[in-house]
């Protein structure tokens, strides 16, 4: 996550451990091939097992990403034989992350299944977590696993894998101790800042097939004004929202040890933290709502961040303007005036 200064700097760039970049770059209609040599690298493929072409099932589009906040799987494809792939890029792990690992598999295996088909219908569902952060206890950067016996380990089925790779287990930094194809490709994913153009790669890396392609997909990403503007604006949303759920879990803290003291009036305490922890949610919201304004972030663009309304958003900034000091009107349609000479510290 940035800080705020980060993102208000033109030279922040955002690599492909950012969620909407890999979107971009991998799930854009035309890069199939990029995504199927990564598939092939990370999942170590050779031979006849090999992924030769693939066709994207949720292909990133831009007012379609700004319209849909709520889709649960990064990128999803399948192959000419019907086997269907998720990726997921998740930097942080969380104790629940393994519960949403089997959730996404599940949706993933089970919505094949049209109202008129049958069991016969499915296909076997590979689910790829690329993660930034360590969760599984073995020391190899890459793990696959299956349903399978207890003591036996016989695989049950092989209808649903589970493949991890974590970045947080690699250290090849340096591209002149880069030796296998997957390395390469970790290397790309992890320190991808490193190249912001295609004449920042070393020449071993140019000579990978789909490397160049992908560095210079992410560049796009990165210099694009509407793409920039998204990924500057969801960075901001998702820095205000952590640091609600911090403020929000430090008030629980203290009032479960206020409650520890005191007795009784349990149900009315219990829907006032409700409340109150709603209320925090929508100001916090708003709030982050403003401050994309102040930096000049088109009404839309917010609207489409924020979840809210842009009449909502036009009348919270009405009722600040009226309680700050005297301004210009805000007016969705211009950007405000820069003002001159200091501003006082409030």
């Amino acid at each position: 996550m940035y800080i705020l200064d980060d993102l208000e700097d033109d030279r922040m760039f955002f690599n492909l451990t950012n969620d909407v970049v890999f979107k971009i770059v991998f799930s854009s209609p035309g890069n199939e091939r990029l995504l199927a040599l990564l598939l092939n690298a990370l999942l170590q493929l050779k031979g006849d097992d090999q992924i030769e072409s693939l066709e994207i099932l949720n292909p990133f589009n831009l007012p379609e990403f700004r319209n849909d906040k709520h889709s649960i799987i990064d990128v999803r494809a399948k192959d000419r034989a019907g086997r269907r792939y998720c990726i997921e890029v998740q930097m942080r792990a969380h104790k629940e992350l393994m519960k949403r690992v089997v959730y996404y598999s599940a949706v993933s295996y089970a919505r094949q299944l049209a109202k008129s088909g049958s069991y016969a219908d499915l296909n076997k569902t590979i689910c790829l977590w690329i993660m930034g952060e360590t969760i599984v206890t073995e020391p190899d950067i890459y793990s696959k696993f299956l349903i399978s016996h207890v003591e036996t380990h016989r695989p049950l089925t092989d209808l649903i894998e589970y493949h991890f790779v974590e970045l947080s287990k690699f250290n090849g930094k340096k591209p002149a101790v880069l030796r296998t194809r997957f390395e390469k490709w970790l290397h790309i994913l992890k320190f991808g800042d490193l190249y912001q153009s295609i004449e920042d790669l070393p020449e071993p890396l140019k000579k990978e097939p789909g490397i160049s392609e992908v560095i210079n997909n992410m560049s796009i990403a990165n210099t694009d004004e509407h793409l920039r503007e998204i990924l500057i604006s969801r960075e901001m949303f998702l820095l205000d929202m952590n640091t609600e759920k911090q403020a929000a879990r430090k008030e629980g803290h203290q009032e479960g040890r206020e409650e520890g003291r005191q007795e009784g009036r349990q149900e009315g305490r219990q829907e006032g933290r409700q409340e109150g922890r709603q209320e925090g949610r929508q100001e916090a919201i708003v709030d982050t709502a403003l401050k994309m304004l102040a930096k000049g972030i088109s009404l839309q663009t917010v609207s489409d961040i924020t979840g809210l309304a842009p009449e909502q958003i036009e009348k919270y900034a009405a009722e600040k303007n009226r309680v700050s000091e005297p301004t210009a009107k805000y007016s969705p349609l211009k950007q405000p005036a820069k003002r001159t000479g200091k501003t006082k510290n409030r």
